[in-house]
């Protein structure tokens, strides 16, 4: 509250307001008695100690001091000159107190923006198309994962929605047949009818055999007409992805079994099951130039 002291006052007059007198020594008003301890601030706007909770206290150093407060997350600062007072409102503020917990309004992308009517609101996280959402509370961190981080093709929502492995799409082929077994009898296969049929394949394409169909173990071979595993250009691939080649691609008995027929090879091959004897039937492979 400012002092209305006299005008023009002469040496040593006094001057009485309240419970406190003022002396004046012909240049300045000095205090002469007081009930407490009280001080005339030279700069009015100035400040003695600014005590933080949980910091350092914060003195002026100099009558040019300019304390300056800076809101927090959630905080709105009022100030009002007439009444000397800040006033710090946190966001949503009810029954009396602020609660850090509420929000103004939540923005998503293409989506109407939602704003909270209580100050009790909770914003629900739910995680979609594979997505989870991990929170850590001592951290204050939200993080949202994608499935696998894309290093499984069966984890692709189109994938598994057409029922596909990696198998299955590794190379493209002529054709994929899916190969079924009768018992330990015969092979069959889902383009031919009857056990153990003559399968037809041209040199210079793939064809593919599809082993996933199997039922039991019936290790699967590609042969030449005399019975020796022919190796050259075939690669397996297994559901999990992975490969072989040549002589590692033989004998498997679920994935799939891709076959890059050589452009030079033509003439009777044949498949067998490696532990089955009767389970055998002809390949025949037609010379691309003379279809």
């Amino acid at each position: 509250m400012a002092i209305d002291f006299p005008d023009s006052p002469t040496q040593d007059q006094t001057f009485t307001s309240g419970s406190t007198t003022w002396q004046y020594d012909g240049t300045a008003w000095n205090v002469v008695t007081a009930s407490s301890a009280v001080q005339i601030p030279t700069i009015p706007n100035g400040f003695a100690t600014v005590a933080v909770s949980g910091q350092n206290s914060v003195v002026a150093d100099t009558t040019t001091d300019t304390l300056t407060l800076v809101a927090g997350a959630n905080i709105t600062l009022t100030t009002d000159a007439s009444s000397d007072s800040i006033t710090i409102t946190g966001a949503d503020a009810g029954a009396g107190e602020a609660n850090q917990n509420a929000f103004s309004n939540v923005s998503v992308t293409g989506q109407t923006t939602v704003s909270a009517d209580t100050v009790t609101d909770t914003i629900n996280l739910v995680g979609n198309n594979g997505i989870t959402i991990t929170t850590n509370a001592d951290t204050d961190t939200i993080t949202f994962t994608g499935p696998g981080a894309g290093t499984a093709f069966s984890g692709l929502t189109d994938a598994q929605s057409a029922s596909l492995t990696i198998d299955k799409v590794y190379l493209p082929a002529i054709t994929m047949l899916n190969v079924n077994n009768v018992g330990a009898t015969a092979y069959t296969f889902d383009q031919y009818s009857g056990n153990n049929p003559t399968i037809y394949a041209i040199n210079g394409t793939t064809i593919a055999f599809n082993l996933n169909t199997l039922a039991g173990n019936h290790p699967f071979l590609i042969q030449d007409f005399a019975g020796s595993n022919f190796d050259e250009g075939l690669t397996h691939v297994a559901t999990n992805g992975v490969i072989s080649t040549g002589s590692d691609a033989q004998g498997k008995i679920s994935g799939v079994l891709y076959w890059k027929v050589p452009f030079g090879q033509s003439g009777t091959f044949r498949y067998q099951c490696s532990i089955h004897i009767g389970m055998v039937g002809n390949i025949t492979v037609k010379n691309f130039v003379s279809i």
